[in-house]
């Protein structure tokens, strides 16, 4: 069911009470001309998900266990982002949408980095401490007096860290909401993104690497 009521305030309330207006489907035997104005049950399904501009995943990337956070742009919830990517390759940015463009990638990637540079230092801190109180230090360096061995941080400590709050993967980390709050958005009037070529130039680097 549609409540005309949330469509008052918000650009994609307004969306979907367009989407009721012309497509909304009432009784066949009241079917009328001038559309479906005044019927609350829309034809088409509706995604409710919320919507991030920017998804950050921690990755571990090299052999002593370090992290890194990738950032990827989306142009929709996780269901439906990919869908919206291919209608954007094929017939570039509708009219009407919002532009996608008004959230930078680049400061995307320079919080990521930021936070990147904050998570290793503190992930190497913690390990150090856990080494210290386990005797691991001490094990590594007795068992070889020739070969310098570089601890490799443990599962048990990234988790610590990544996920400290109650112990929950579920609730967001501070490097899940590195973008919120507008942080990401360009401040300068009519400054954007140009998508079209960030998402050909991603084309083409997968092709290089393939």
């Amino acid at each position: 069911m549609f409540l005309p009521s949330a469509a008052s305030d918000t650009l994609q309330g307004k969306a979907i009470q367009k989407v009721n207006e012309l497509w909304g489907s009432i009784p066949s035997k009241s079917r009328r001309t001038g559309g479906w104005e005044g019927y609350q049950s829309i034809g088409i399904p509706v995604c409710k998900k919320k919507y991030k501009p920017f998804e950050f995943r921690v990755e571990r990337r090299r052999k002593d266990g370090s992290v890194e956070i990738t950032v990827e742009r989306m142009f929709g919830c996780h269901a439906h982002s990919n869908i919206r990517k291919g209608v954007i390759m094929r017939h570039v940015e509708r009219k009407g949408w919002e532009p996608f463009g008004q959230w930078s990638l680049s400061k995307a990637k320079a919080a990521a980095k930021r936070e990147t540079a904050r998570l290793n230092a503190e992930l190497t801190s913690s390990q150090s401490e856990y080494c210290s109180s386990s005797g691991y230090e001490s094990s590594l360096s007795s068992s070889s007096s020739s070969v310098e061995v570089q601890p490799v941080i443990c599962d048990s400590v990234i988790n610590n860290i990544l996920y400290r709050n109650d112990d929950s993967q579920r609730q967001q980390q501070p490097w899940q909401t590195l973008c919120h709050n507008g942080m990401c958005n360009w401040k300068i009037r009519g400054k954007y993104d140009d998508i079209c070529s960030e998402i050909e130039e991603e084309r083409l680097n997968k092709e290089d690497v393939g």
